[in-house]
């Protein structure tokens, strides 16, 4: 399991729920957070497959042995509902809730999933309205059944003493206590990696004007990570060292918001920043996606905050402008800091969203999935079609690149 803002995002809610009676058992593959959640409650490794080949997909060859693995987990812990916390996550325990009788939940966690459609169930959680139209519209669920809720942040633990970063350690780390510093977490991966280039195409723009700013980058690994990393070490050979810091991978990396004037991302990393009252910008794939204000902020969320509310590029300069109103205003950077903070405070603190997750359960442990067992492998069988025609299409391409009779490009 890795830091990434789904797995986060589950384990802040079953720590949530777990306050109000629920005994949460985490499923999930080997990964830095194992030892952390062992400390907290039950963890069972169940290892979900991304790939058939090279290509993602929802269901693979390795897929009837998670189902084999999560029948184990349910007879083993008593399990009474299983909760999927994303759309690869429910295909793959589907089946294994049709023949323990078990019911089970989805909660797509952000992004544009699903790609396909999925079984059919009582009720399905989205973060946005963006993800509740797709599925409304393209894949025609109830709109009663697709319940939107954004809460999944856990305000105490950005807040508590012991997780803030002292300053004797920002200064060994290289913080200038005397700059204007905009921190930005994020993963260094394909989808990211417009949005990290656009906010350094945008510091050095404020930088080469002559403001006194640092940009603080937290998180990644990997080439794009180390292609980002060199580019920041050459703002700094030309402009002046620490202008710009990597810090890598980094346990709670909301520690070093709480040394930050400005905060630039999407999704978890920006409500980490409107948590602790900083003024907040979300830069996407395509830059500049606009102020965490009151202006902005319905567009913002119905999008889930990732920035798909722009929808072509967005040149530098627009960041760079947003960044330099905020700067030179400290009145409106604390009024946009704290109207961040009371929108998160109400609409995406975790507890905000527990008495519906409840209510949910409740619903789905006294009436069932509604359907029978027929009906549910039937729904499953459909829905699993189109993904064995793509991987069987990704198969076949393969194959015919091995042996040198095709050019065509084997799609991701």
């Amino acid at each position: 399991m890795l830091r990434g803002g789904h797995v986060l995002s589950a384990l802040t809610i079953a720590r949530e729920l777990r306050k109000h009676g629920v005994t949460p058992v985490f499923a999930g593959g080997e990964g830095e957070l194992m030892d952390e959640m062992k400390k907290e409650m039950d963890v069972e490794v169940v290892d979900i497959p991304i790939y058939h080949g090279v290509r993602e997909s929802y269901f693979t060859w390795a897929s009837p042995a998670v189902t084999k693995r999560i029948l184990e987990v349910v007879k083993k812990h008593k399990i009474d509902l299983i909760h999927a916390f994303d759309a690869r996550s429910y295909m793959n325990v589907y089946p294994a809730s049709i023949i323990s009788n078990v019911p089970v939940l989805c909660t797509l966690c952000g992004g544009v999933d699903p790609f396909y459609n999925l079984p059919t169930a009582p009720s399905i959680i989205v973060f946005s309205e963006e993800q509740k139209k797709r599925m409304t519209d393209i894949y025609k669920w109830n709109p009663d059944a697709v319940v939107v809720m954004r809460s999944r942040i856990d305000h105490a633990e950005i807040h508590d003493a012991r997780f803030v970063l002292g300053d004797c350690e920002a200064k060994s780390i290289g913080l200038d206590p005397q700059a204007f510093k905009i921190m930005m977490i994020s993963s260094f991966d394909s989808s990211k990696i417009d949005s990290i280039n656009s906010v350094l195409d945008s510091v050095e723009l404020l930088i080469k004007d002559g403001l006194k700013i640092q940009l603080v980058m937290m998180g990644g690994k990997g080439e794009l990570f180390e292609s980002a990393k060199r580019r920041g070490e050459s703002i700094c050979n030309q402009y002046g060292s620490g202008k710009v810091l990597f810090t890598g991978p980094v346990a709670k990396a909301f520690r070093y918001l709480h040394h930050s004037n400005l905060v630039l991302g999407v999704g978890r990393s920006a409500f980490e920043g409107m948590a602790i009252g900083r003024p907040t910008i979300v830069v996407g794939k395509n830059g500049y996606a606009g102020v965490v204000d009151s202006r902005s902020v319905d567009d913002i969320a119905w999008f889930n905050f990732s920035g798909r509310n722009v929808s072509e590029p967005q040149p530098a300069e627009a960041l760079a402008a947003a960044i330099k109103m905020l700067m030179l205003n400290p009145k409106h950077q604390e009024e946009i800091g704290a109207f961040g903070k009371q929108y998160l405070e109400d609409q995406i603190e975790v507890s905000a969203g527990v008495p519906t997750t409840l209510a949910i359960y409740r619903s789905l442990l006294e009436c069932g999935h509604q359907a029978s067992r027929i009906a549910r492998w039937l729904s499953f069988l459909q829905r699993l079609l189109p993904i064995v025609r793509d991987n069987s299409i990704h198969t076949a391409k393969r194959v015919l690149q091995f042996f040198g009779l095709t050019k065509l490009p084997i799609p991701d």
